[in-house]
Protein backbone atom coordinates (compact mmCIF):
# COMPACT_ATOMS: atom_id res chain seq x y z
CA UNK A 1 0.00 0.00 0.00
CA UNK A 2 2.82 2.29 0.76
CA UNK A 3 4.49 1.30 -2.46
CA UNK A 4 1.37 2.03 -4.45
CA UNK A 5 0.92 5.33 -2.77
CA UNK A 6 4.46 6.23 -3.49
CA UNK A 7 4.07 5.35 -7.13
CA UNK A 8 0.93 7.40 -7.37
CA UNK A 9 2.75 10.36 -5.95
CA UNK A 10 5.48 9.99 -8.51
CA UNK A 11 2.97 9.85 -11.36
CA UNK A 12 1.15 12.85 -10.01
CA UNK A 13 4.38 14.74 -9.75
CA UNK A 14 5.32 13.86 -13.31
CA UNK A 15 1.90 14.91 -14.53
CA UNK A 16 2.18 18.19 -12.72
CA UNK A 17 5.61 18.76 -14.15
CA UNK A 18 4.29 17.98 -17.61
CA UNK A 19 1.51 20.52 -17.24
CA UNK A 20 4.03 23.14 -16.20
CA UNK A 21 6.27 22.24 -19.11
CA UNK A 22 3.36 22.33 -21.55
CA UNK A 23 2.30 25.69 -20.25
CA UNK A 24 5.81 27.00 -20.66
CA UNK A 25 5.95 25.62 -24.19
CA UNK A 26 2.66 27.25 -25.09
CA UNK A 27 3.88 30.54 -23.67
CA UNK A 28 7.02 30.36 -25.77
CA UNK A 29 5.08 29.41 -28.87
CA UNK A 30 2.65 32.21 -28.20
CA UNK A 31 5.50 34.69 -28.10
CA UNK A 32 6.93 33.39 -31.37
CA UNK A 33 3.60 33.81 -33.10
CA UNK A 34 3.42 37.44 -32.01
CA UNK A 35 6.78 38.18 -33.68
CA UNK A 36 5.70 36.91 -37.06
CA UNK A 37 5.27 39.86 -39.48
CA UNK A 38 2.87 38.26 -41.84
CA UNK A 39 3.33 37.00 -45.37
CA UNK A 40 5.87 38.95 -47.43
CA UNK A 41 4.03 40.84 -50.22
CA UNK A 42 4.81 39.80 -53.78
CA UNK A 43 5.72 43.40 -54.72
CA UNK A 44 8.77 43.28 -52.46
CA UNK A 45 10.38 40.43 -54.33
CA UNK A 46 8.96 41.11 -57.79
CA UNK A 47 8.31 44.66 -58.97
CA UNK A 48 4.86 45.10 -60.57
CA UNK A 49 4.77 45.97 -64.24
CA UNK A 50 2.13 48.63 -64.73
CA UNK A 51 2.19 50.52 -68.04
CA UNK A 52 -0.56 52.86 -66.91
CA UNK A 53 1.07 53.86 -63.64
CA UNK A 54 4.27 55.25 -62.20
CA UNK A 55 5.51 53.06 -59.32
CA UNK A 56 7.82 53.72 -56.41
CA UNK A 57 8.92 51.00 -53.97
CA UNK A 58 11.62 51.49 -51.36
CA UNK A 59 12.69 50.41 -47.89
CA UNK A 60 14.46 51.91 -44.89
CA UNK A 61 16.39 50.31 -42.04
CA UNK A 62 14.87 50.50 -38.56
CA UNK A 63 18.36 50.38 -37.09
CA UNK A 64 19.48 53.37 -39.12
CA UNK A 65 16.34 55.52 -38.97
CA UNK A 66 14.55 54.32 -35.84
CA UNK A 67 11.03 55.73 -35.50
CA UNK A 68 11.56 57.70 -38.74
CA UNK A 69 12.11 54.56 -40.78
CA UNK A 70 8.72 54.62 -42.49
CA UNK A 71 9.09 58.30 -43.33
CA UNK A 72 12.46 57.56 -44.93
CA UNK A 73 10.95 54.67 -46.90
CA UNK A 74 8.17 56.96 -48.11
CA UNK A 75 10.61 59.61 -49.31
CA UNK A 76 12.68 57.03 -51.16
CA UNK A 77 9.65 55.47 -52.79
CA UNK A 78 8.33 58.84 -53.96
CA UNK A 79 11.77 59.83 -55.21
CA UNK A 80 11.91 56.64 -57.24
CA UNK A 81 8.45 57.31 -58.60
CA UNK A 82 9.38 60.86 -59.51
CA UNK A 83 12.52 59.67 -61.26
CA UNK A 84 10.40 57.80 -63.78
CA UNK A 85 8.72 60.99 -64.91
CA UNK A 86 10.75 62.63 -67.64
CA UNK A 87 9.82 65.82 -69.43
CA UNK A 88 10.34 65.71 -73.17
CA UNK A 89 12.20 68.78 -74.46
CA UNK A 90 10.21 70.13 -77.35
CA UNK A 91 12.26 71.08 -80.40
CA UNK A 92 10.49 74.43 -80.57
CA UNK A 93 10.79 75.21 -76.86
CA UNK A 94 12.43 78.32 -75.47
CA UNK A 95 15.67 76.44 -74.91
CA UNK A 96 16.03 75.67 -78.60
CA UNK A 97 14.47 78.53 -80.49
CA UNK A 98 15.60 81.66 -78.68
CA UNK A 99 18.58 83.63 -79.90
CA UNK A 100 20.22 82.83 -76.57
CA UNK A 101 20.32 79.10 -77.47
CA UNK A 102 22.83 76.99 -75.61
CA UNK A 103 23.77 79.41 -72.85
CA UNK A 104 22.01 77.49 -70.11
CA UNK A 105 24.31 74.50 -70.17
CA UNK A 106 23.88 70.88 -69.21
CA UNK A 107 22.79 71.47 -65.61
CA UNK A 108 19.88 73.65 -66.70
CA UNK A 109 18.89 71.09 -69.34
CA UNK A 110 18.89 68.28 -66.80
CA UNK A 111 16.88 70.34 -64.34
CA UNK A 112 13.97 70.82 -66.71
CA UNK A 113 14.02 67.21 -67.92
CA UNK A 114 13.04 65.58 -64.64
CA UNK A 115 10.52 66.23 -61.91
CA UNK A 116 10.97 65.92 -58.14
CA UNK A 117 8.98 64.37 -55.31
CA UNK A 118 7.98 67.85 -54.10
CA UNK A 119 6.18 68.43 -57.42
CA UNK A 120 4.10 65.23 -57.26
CA UNK A 121 0.35 65.17 -56.80
CA UNK A 122 -2.31 62.46 -56.98
CA UNK A 123 -0.18 59.54 -55.82
CA UNK A 124 -1.47 56.92 -53.35
CA UNK A 125 0.01 54.46 -50.89
CA UNK A 126 -0.66 50.94 -52.15
CA UNK A 127 1.08 48.94 -49.48
CA UNK A 128 3.27 48.94 -46.43
CA UNK A 129 5.23 46.04 -45.04
CA UNK A 130 7.32 45.80 -41.92
CA UNK A 131 9.85 43.12 -41.03
CA UNK A 132 11.96 42.81 -37.95
CA UNK A 133 14.68 45.00 -39.48
CA UNK A 134 13.11 47.07 -42.30
CA UNK A 135 10.02 48.91 -43.44
CA UNK A 136 8.80 49.05 -47.05
CA UNK A 137 6.52 51.55 -48.77
CA UNK A 138 4.79 51.11 -52.13
CA UNK A 139 3.35 54.13 -54.01
CA UNK A 140 1.69 54.46 -57.38
CA UNK A 141 0.50 57.33 -59.54
CA UNK A 142 -1.82 57.05 -62.50
CA UNK A 143 -0.13 58.41 -65.61
CA UNK A 144 -3.43 59.72 -66.97
CA UNK A 145 -4.23 61.40 -63.68
CA UNK A 146 -0.79 62.95 -63.49
CA UNK A 147 -1.11 64.32 -67.02
CA UNK A 148 -4.42 65.93 -66.07
CA UNK A 149 -2.78 67.48 -63.02
CA UNK A 150 0.09 68.80 -65.17
CA UNK A 151 -2.35 70.24 -67.68
CA UNK A 152 -4.25 72.02 -64.90
CA UNK A 153 -1.02 73.36 -63.42
CA UNK A 154 0.16 74.58 -66.80
CA UNK A 155 -3.14 76.26 -67.58
CA UNK A 156 -2.93 78.10 -64.26
CA UNK A 157 0.70 79.10 -64.83
CA UNK A 158 -0.11 80.31 -68.34
CA UNK A 159 -2.85 82.58 -67.01
CA UNK A 160 -0.49 84.11 -64.46
CA UNK A 161 2.28 84.49 -67.05
CA UNK A 162 -0.18 85.97 -69.56
CA UNK A 163 -1.22 88.65 -67.08
CA UNK A 164 2.42 89.66 -66.57
CA UNK A 165 2.98 89.63 -70.33
CA UNK A 166 0.11 92.01 -71.03
CA UNK A 167 1.31 94.26 -68.21
CA UNK A 168 4.79 94.28 -69.81
CA UNK A 169 3.37 95.29 -73.19
CA UNK A 170 1.41 98.12 -71.58
CA UNK A 171 4.46 99.37 -69.65
CA UNK A 172 6.62 99.28 -72.80
CA UNK A 173 3.99 101.25 -74.68
CA UNK A 174 4.02 103.88 -71.91
CA UNK A 175 7.83 104.12 -72.10
CA UNK A 176 8.36 102.56 -68.66
CA UNK A 177 11.29 100.27 -69.45
CA UNK A 178 11.93 99.23 -65.84
CA UNK A 179 8.39 97.98 -65.29
CA UNK A 180 8.23 96.39 -68.74
CA UNK A 181 11.37 94.31 -68.18
CA UNK A 182 10.22 93.40 -64.66
CA UNK A 183 6.90 92.09 -65.99
CA UNK A 184 8.53 90.22 -68.86
CA UNK A 185 10.78 88.50 -66.31
CA UNK A 186 7.82 87.67 -64.07
CA UNK A 187 6.14 86.14 -67.11
CA UNK A 188 9.15 83.91 -67.71
CA UNK A 189 9.41 83.02 -64.03
CA UNK A 190 5.77 81.90 -63.95
CA UNK A 191 6.60 79.46 -66.73
CA UNK A 192 9.85 78.18 -65.22
CA UNK A 193 8.51 74.63 -64.76
CA UNK A 194 7.55 74.60 -68.43
CA UNK A 195 10.66 76.09 -70.05
CA UNK A 196 11.27 72.84 -71.91
CA UNK A 197 7.81 72.83 -73.45
CA UNK A 198 5.76 74.72 -76.00
CA UNK A 199 3.87 77.32 -73.99
CA UNK A 200 0.99 78.63 -76.08
CA UNK A 201 -1.39 81.15 -74.59
CA UNK A 202 -4.54 82.57 -76.14
CA UNK A 203 -4.65 86.33 -76.01
CA UNK A 204 -7.04 88.84 -77.54
CA UNK A 205 -4.71 89.04 -80.54
CA UNK A 206 -4.41 85.31 -81.01
CA UNK A 207 -2.24 82.49 -79.75
CA UNK A 208 1.32 83.32 -78.72
CA UNK A 209 4.26 81.33 -77.34
CA UNK A 210 4.59 83.27 -74.10
CA UNK A 211 8.16 82.40 -73.12
CA UNK A 212 9.60 83.23 -76.51
CA UNK A 213 7.51 86.38 -76.83
CA UNK A 214 8.64 87.56 -73.39
CA UNK A 215 12.30 87.04 -74.26
CA UNK A 216 11.81 88.73 -77.61
CA UNK A 217 10.06 91.58 -75.81
CA UNK A 218 13.06 92.14 -73.52
CA UNK A 219 15.47 91.91 -76.43
CA UNK A 220 13.40 94.28 -78.55
CA UNK A 221 13.05 96.79 -75.71
CA UNK A 222 16.77 96.84 -74.95
CA UNK A 223 17.55 97.06 -78.65
CA UNK A 224 15.32 100.12 -78.98
CA UNK A 225 17.19 102.04 -76.28
CA UNK A 226 19.85 104.33 -77.75
CA UNK A 227 22.38 106.74 -76.30
CA UNK A 228 23.18 109.96 -78.13
CA UNK A 229 25.69 112.74 -77.49
CA UNK A 230 25.68 116.38 -78.52
CA UNK A 231 29.08 115.96 -80.21
CA UNK A 232 30.99 113.18 -81.91
CA UNK A 233 34.09 113.95 -79.86
CA UNK A 234 35.02 115.88 -76.75
CA UNK A 235 37.63 118.62 -77.17
CA UNK A 236 39.09 120.16 -74.03
CA UNK A 237 41.38 123.18 -74.17
CA UNK A 238 43.75 124.94 -71.83
CA UNK A 239 41.56 128.02 -71.87
CA UNK A 240 39.03 125.96 -69.88
CA UNK A 241 41.80 124.34 -67.85
CA UNK A 242 40.90 121.01 -69.48
CA UNK A 243 37.48 120.93 -67.93
CA UNK A 244 34.36 120.25 -69.90
CA UNK A 245 30.93 118.67 -69.95
CA UNK A 246 28.99 116.48 -72.34
CA UNK A 247 25.23 116.07 -72.60
CA UNK A 248 24.12 112.50 -73.24
CA UNK A 249 20.52 111.63 -74.15
CA UNK A 250 18.81 108.24 -73.75
CA UNK A 251 15.85 107.40 -75.95
CA UNK A 252 13.38 104.51 -76.12
CA UNK A 253 11.63 103.92 -79.42
CA UNK A 254 12.81 107.37 -80.50
CA UNK A 255 11.35 109.23 -77.51
CA UNK A 256 13.31 110.66 -74.54
CA UNK A 257 13.76 108.03 -71.84
CA UNK A 258 13.52 109.33 -68.30
CA UNK A 259 15.00 107.61 -65.23
CA UNK A 260 17.45 105.68 -67.35
CA UNK A 261 20.54 104.77 -65.29
CA UNK A 262 23.67 105.67 -67.27
CA UNK A 263 27.18 104.84 -66.09
CA UNK A 264 30.28 106.52 -67.53
CA UNK A 265 34.03 106.16 -67.32
CA UNK A 266 37.16 107.79 -68.72
CA UNK A 267 40.89 107.73 -67.99
CA UNK A 268 42.40 110.91 -66.61
CA UNK A 269 45.85 109.62 -67.59
CA UNK A 270 46.89 106.57 -65.64
CA UNK A 271 43.91 106.62 -63.27
CA UNK A 272 40.26 106.21 -64.27
CA UNK A 273 37.31 108.28 -63.20
CA UNK A 274 33.78 106.92 -63.25
CA UNK A 275 30.28 107.73 -62.13
CA UNK A 276 26.62 107.26 -62.91
CA UNK A 277 23.36 109.16 -62.88
CA UNK A 278 19.78 108.91 -64.06
CA UNK A 279 18.30 110.79 -66.96
CA UNK A 280 15.77 113.48 -66.24
CA UNK A 281 12.40 114.14 -67.83
CA UNK A 282 14.09 115.11 -71.10
CA UNK A 283 16.18 111.93 -71.13
CA UNK A 284 19.44 113.81 -70.54
CA UNK A 285 22.41 113.50 -68.23
CA UNK A 286 25.46 115.75 -68.05
CA UNK A 287 28.89 114.17 -67.69
CA UNK A 288 31.60 116.44 -66.30
CA UNK A 289 35.26 115.85 -67.14
CA UNK A 290 38.24 117.25 -65.26
CA UNK A 291 41.30 116.37 -63.15
CA UNK A 292 43.36 115.13 -66.08
CA UNK A 293 46.95 114.26 -65.29
CA UNK A 294 49.70 116.52 -66.66
CA UNK A 295 50.76 115.57 -70.14
CA UNK A 296 47.50 113.79 -71.04
CA UNK A 297 46.67 114.39 -74.65
CA UNK A 298 43.83 111.97 -75.33
CA UNK A 299 41.35 109.73 -73.59
CA UNK A 300 38.04 108.01 -74.22
CA UNK A 301 34.63 108.50 -72.66
CA UNK A 302 32.52 105.36 -72.38
CA UNK A 303 28.84 105.53 -71.50
CA UNK A 304 26.44 102.62 -71.16
CA UNK A 305 23.02 101.78 -69.89
CA UNK A 306 23.27 100.18 -66.44
CA UNK A 307 21.05 97.14 -66.95
CA UNK A 308 21.47 95.99 -63.32
CA UNK A 309 19.89 99.24 -62.10
CA UNK A 310 17.32 99.40 -64.88
CA UNK A 311 16.13 95.85 -64.16
CA UNK A 312 17.27 94.82 -60.66
CA UNK A 313 15.06 91.72 -60.75
CA UNK A 314 17.44 90.06 -63.22
CA UNK A 315 20.17 89.56 -60.61
CA UNK A 316 18.01 87.28 -58.43
CA UNK A 317 15.98 85.62 -61.18
CA UNK A 318 16.54 82.20 -62.73
CA UNK A 319 15.94 83.91 -66.10
CA UNK A 320 19.36 85.57 -65.89
CA UNK A 321 20.80 82.59 -67.80
CA UNK A 322 18.89 83.87 -70.83
CA UNK A 323 19.65 87.56 -70.28
CA UNK A 324 23.36 87.60 -69.43
CA UNK A 325 24.34 87.95 -73.09
CA UNK A 326 21.95 90.75 -73.98
CA UNK A 327 23.76 93.57 -75.83
CA UNK A 328 23.64 96.64 -73.59
CA UNK A 329 23.26 100.08 -75.26
CA UNK A 330 26.53 102.01 -75.05
CA UNK A 331 28.36 104.98 -76.52
CA UNK A 332 32.09 105.68 -76.86
CA UNK A 333 33.51 109.12 -77.63
CA UNK A 334 37.15 110.21 -78.06
CA UNK A 335 38.47 112.94 -75.77
CA UNK A 336 41.10 115.29 -77.14
CA UNK A 337 43.09 117.66 -74.93
CA UNK A 338 44.56 120.37 -77.13
CA UNK A 339 48.05 121.45 -76.01
CA UNK A 340 48.49 125.03 -74.82
CA UNK A 341 50.54 127.49 -76.83
CA UNK A 342 53.20 129.61 -75.13
CA UNK A 343 54.98 132.77 -76.21
CA UNK A 344 58.43 133.39 -74.72
CA UNK A 345 59.55 136.77 -73.52
CA UNK A 346 63.08 136.18 -72.19
CA UNK A 347 66.05 138.25 -71.15
CA UNK A 348 69.30 136.44 -70.33
CA UNK A 349 72.28 138.51 -69.03
CA UNK A 350 75.83 138.09 -67.79
CA UNK A 351 76.96 140.70 -65.27
CA UNK A 352 73.99 142.82 -66.30
CA UNK A 353 74.71 142.66 -70.02
CA UNK A 354 72.54 140.85 -72.62
CA UNK A 355 73.88 137.50 -73.73
CA UNK A 356 73.88 136.49 -77.35
CA UNK A 357 72.79 132.97 -76.51
CA UNK A 358 69.28 132.23 -75.21
CA UNK A 359 70.27 129.06 -73.42
CA UNK A 360 67.49 129.01 -70.80
CA UNK A 361 64.82 129.83 -73.36
CA UNK A 362 65.94 126.92 -75.54
CA UNK A 363 65.94 124.57 -72.55
CA UNK A 364 62.42 125.57 -71.54
CA UNK A 365 61.15 125.27 -75.13
CA UNK A 366 62.70 121.80 -75.46
CA UNK A 367 61.28 120.60 -72.15
CA UNK A 368 57.80 121.88 -72.95
CA UNK A 369 57.88 120.33 -76.42
CA UNK A 370 58.68 116.96 -74.83
CA UNK A 371 55.50 117.41 -72.75
CA UNK A 372 53.39 118.29 -75.79
CA UNK A 373 53.27 122.02 -75.13
CA UNK A 374 53.58 124.21 -78.23
CA UNK A 375 55.51 127.48 -78.25
CA UNK A 376 54.73 130.10 -80.85
CA UNK A 377 56.49 133.07 -82.36
CA UNK A 378 53.59 135.52 -82.21
CA UNK A 379 52.24 136.79 -78.89
CA UNK A 380 48.67 137.02 -80.19
CA UNK A 381 48.68 133.30 -81.02
CA UNK A 382 49.52 132.25 -77.48
CA UNK A 383 47.38 130.92 -74.62
CA UNK A 384 50.13 131.83 -72.17
CA UNK A 385 53.13 134.13 -71.93
CA UNK A 386 56.30 132.97 -70.26
CA UNK A 387 58.52 135.81 -69.06
CA UNK A 388 62.06 134.87 -68.03
CA UNK A 389 64.71 137.21 -66.64
CA UNK A 390 68.14 135.88 -65.67
CA UNK A 391 71.52 137.33 -64.77
CA UNK A 392 74.84 136.20 -63.35
CA UNK A 393 77.32 137.86 -61.02
CA UNK A 394 80.87 137.21 -59.90
CA UNK A 395 81.15 135.17 -56.78
CA UNK A 396 84.84 135.21 -56.08
CA UNK A 397 88.07 133.43 -56.97
CA UNK A 398 90.81 131.51 -55.27
CA UNK A 399 93.43 128.83 -55.92
CA UNK A 400 93.01 129.36 -59.62
CA UNK A 401 89.22 128.81 -59.64
CA UNK A 402 86.52 131.35 -60.39
CA UNK A 403 82.93 131.21 -59.12
CA UNK A 404 79.80 132.78 -60.67
CA UNK A 405 76.19 132.76 -59.42
CA UNK A 406 73.01 132.80 -61.53
CA UNK A 407 69.59 134.03 -60.43
CA UNK A 408 66.48 133.86 -62.58
CA UNK A 409 62.78 134.63 -62.32
CA UNK A 410 60.20 132.83 -64.45
CA UNK A 411 56.58 134.01 -64.57
CA UNK A 412 53.86 132.19 -66.52
CA UNK A 413 50.76 134.29 -67.09
CA UNK A 414 47.73 134.64 -69.31
CA UNK A 415 47.62 137.30 -72.05
CA UNK A 416 45.47 139.39 -69.71
CA UNK A 417 48.21 139.26 -67.07
CA UNK A 418 46.73 136.74 -64.61
CA UNK A 419 49.57 134.71 -63.07
CA UNK A 420 49.59 130.93 -63.55
CA UNK A 421 52.98 130.04 -62.11
CA UNK A 422 56.04 131.83 -60.73
CA UNK A 423 59.36 130.11 -60.08
CA UNK A 424 62.79 131.38 -59.10
CA UNK A 425 66.24 129.93 -59.69
CA UNK A 426 68.47 131.14 -56.88
CA UNK A 427 72.23 131.15 -56.57
CA UNK A 428 73.00 128.54 -59.22
CA UNK A 429 76.79 128.22 -58.87
CA UNK A 430 79.29 127.81 -61.70
CA UNK A 431 83.00 127.11 -61.00
CA UNK A 432 85.67 127.15 -63.71
CA UNK A 433 89.26 128.26 -64.44
CA UNK A 434 88.22 131.71 -65.73
CA UNK A 435 85.34 134.14 -65.29
CA UNK A 436 83.73 133.62 -68.69
CA UNK A 437 83.69 129.87 -68.26
CA UNK A 438 82.35 130.20 -64.70
CA UNK A 439 79.38 132.27 -65.91
CA UNK A 440 78.75 129.82 -68.76
CA UNK A 441 78.88 126.94 -66.27
CA UNK A 442 76.27 128.65 -64.10
CA UNK A 443 73.95 128.86 -67.14
CA UNK A 444 74.62 125.22 -68.05
CA UNK A 445 73.68 124.04 -64.56
CA UNK A 446 70.58 126.23 -64.67
CA UNK A 447 69.42 124.44 -67.86
CA UNK A 448 69.60 121.09 -66.03
CA UNK A 449 67.41 122.52 -63.27
CA UNK A 450 64.93 123.82 -65.84
CA UNK A 451 64.64 120.50 -67.75
CA UNK A 452 63.96 118.66 -64.52
CA UNK A 453 61.95 120.09 -61.67
CA UNK A 454 61.02 123.41 -63.27
CA UNK A 455 59.38 122.00 -66.43
CA UNK A 456 57.46 119.37 -64.40
CA UNK A 457 56.05 122.06 -62.15
CA UNK A 458 55.23 124.26 -65.11
CA UNK A 459 53.34 121.52 -66.96
CA UNK A 460 51.52 120.49 -63.79
CA UNK A 461 50.34 124.07 -63.34
CA UNK A 462 48.71 123.98 -66.77
CA UNK A 463 46.21 121.33 -65.58
CA UNK A 464 45.27 122.98 -62.28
Amino acid sequence: MNKFHKSFQLVSLSAAQGVVALAALLLVNGCAVSKKWGEVPIWIGERPRMTSEYIGIASASKTQFGVDAFGAAQKRALAELAGQIRVTIESSSILHTTQFQGIAGQNFSERIKSTSAEDLEGYELVGRYESETDIWAYYRLSKAKYQRILAERKASDLEVAGGHFESALSAHKQGNATMAIDRYIRCLEALEMHWGEINLWKSDKGEVALDREALDGISRLIGNIHLHATDERVILSFSERYRGALICTASLDGSPMSNAPISWRYNRGTLPKSGSSQTGATGEITVGMDQFEPGTRSSELRLKLDLDLLAPRIAESATRVFLSHLPVPSLTLPIELTPPTIYFSTTEKVRGKQRDQQLLRSSIAEGLSDQGVIWVQQKEDADLILQLDSDTRDGGSGSGFYTAFLNASVVLKTPSGDPVLQQNLSEIKGVQLDWESAHAEAYRKATLEIKGRFVRQLVSALYQ
